[in-house]
């Protein structure tokens, strides 16, 4: 400790400002730990240019950055999200090496890995001879049984394999389960999670706090001026997101007395030439645009724009486009389920069960349909929403919570999230 200021050690595989997803999550804890501490942050190398540019326009004198890339002997098979789960482990090795040096030099007061947050993933960091925190980890929360029929062939089978592949392992691998053993303390980021790892330690080491925060926005006096019914989604096109009942939805609920609405969607993935078929089958593709991936300021102004955010993803821990959405004061359309389900109240949106598909998809097209129906009721929810985001969800909040938490780790006492 150097004067009254705490040393940490972090490890943040992902780590850019300016993005969303991991990458913001690493960023974003990364700037309020350094409010009250010195920091040190492990990260990969192509995180490099983006953050030296950002720390030259608005330099922060108690971060600093070791930018760590596997040789390229160890790295030459890996394209893109191709062979990323063993990439990540060979980095999270690597790294270790040098965590250890670094810490014989700068005697670190305590580490913590911070993403990428996977309970089926370990830390080596945990075997370094001072405190450790893990998390906010996730990746336990499933697809409901009764809704798997949704995901089609291909996303069926990579849920199969999200599944299995985690429980194998988190069962069968021995440095999962000594990162369990010797974390001081462990972040959880859904209920689901947080219910599975205390059955594997002390109830009083483990915590619930999700990983995202509120959105800053330079739009929010805008006045929607729209002629129609705008409804706006944002995600990656992957089948557990769920974006295939979002369609359903809108048909059913176009069909009844809105048909002057709109559905926007942005982003990308293996299931757009699935969604596009299911618009064309629907009769819907005049109605239904997909956006492509656009760059943030642009979903932005579209959610600045919209009436209703939808976002029907079966399995969540904590979304960055739905933050952006409630940040934004938009009424949300979403299911009662993960972390989608914490994050919305009945305040600021409309929460649709998940039972079986036929259910689910008039649950959500009755949603929009109340909605659609009464603008003050879209009002209230927006005003509630950005609300939440503001005083739930704010980073300064997460950073008190994270600071309050490495002082009792380090005074060994108990800790309860916010």
């Amino acid at each position: 400790m150097k004067g009254n200021k705490l040393r940490i050690l972090v490890s943040a595989y992902a780590c850019e400002p300016g993005k969303g997803s991991e990458p913001g999550v690493g960023w974003n804890w990364m700037t309020q730990i350094a409010k009250f501490a010195e920091v040190w942050v492990i990260t990969r190398a192509n995180n490099k240019e983006v953050i030296e540019e950002e720390l030259n326009k608005n330099p922060l004198s108690d971060l600093h950055f070791v930018y760590v890339e596997l040789p390229r002997w160890m790295r030459f098979w890996k394209k893109g999200q191709r062979g990323i789960h063993l990439y990540y482990y060979l980095w999270l090795i690597w790294t270790y090496q040098i965590a250890k040096r670094l810490n014989k030099t700068m005697r670190f007061d305590l580490a913590h890995h911070l993403t990428f947050g996977v309970y089926s993933s370990p830390s080596f960091m945990a075997l370094l001879p001072i405190p450790f925190i893990w998390g906010p980890i996730g990746g336990v929360d499933t697809v409901p049984k009764l809704l798997r029929m949704s995901l089609g062939i291909k996303g069926g089978v990579y849920e199969w394999i999200h599944d299995v592949g985690h429980k194998i392992k988190f069962t069968f691998d021995p440095f999962v389960h000594i990162t369990l053993k010797r974390s001081y303390f462990i972040i959880c980021r859904t209920k689901q999670t947080l219910e599975y790892i205390k059955r594997f330690v002390n109830t009083d080491k483990v915590t619930m706090i999700l990983e995202t925060g509120s959105v800053p926005f330079n739009f929010l006096n805008l006045v929607n001026s729209n002629p129609h019914f705008r409804i706006f989604s944002a995600g990656r096109f992957i089948a557990w997101k769920g974006f295939i009942l979002a369609l359903f939805a809108f048909a059913e609920f176009y069909d009844k007395e809105h048909i002057n609405s709109i559905f926007e969607i942005a982003g990308k993935g293996y299931e757009m030439n699935r969604l596009k078929d299911a618009a064309r089958k629907l009769g819907i593709t005049d109605k239904v645009k997909f956006l492509g991936e656009i760059p943030r300021r642009d979903v932005i102004k579209k959610l600045t724009n919209c009436d209703v955010f939808v976002y029907p993803s079966l399995r969540e821990g904590g979304s960055w486009s739905l933050m952006e959405a409630l940040s934004a004061g938009k009424p949300i359309v979403c299911l009662d389920y993960s972390g989608t389900g914490e994050m919305v109240t009945e305040e600021c949106g409309i929460k649709v069960r998940p039972v079986t598909i036929d259910q689910t998809i008039k649950g959500l097209a009755d949603a929009l349909l109340r909605l659609a129906n009464n603008p003050d009721l879209r009002k209230k929810m927006g005003e509630a929403a950005r609300k939440r985001a503001e005083e739930v969800y704010s980073w300064n909040r997460k950073g008190e919570f994270i600071r309050k938490l490495y002082e009792s780790v380090l005074n060994n006492e108990s800790t309860s999230c916010p």
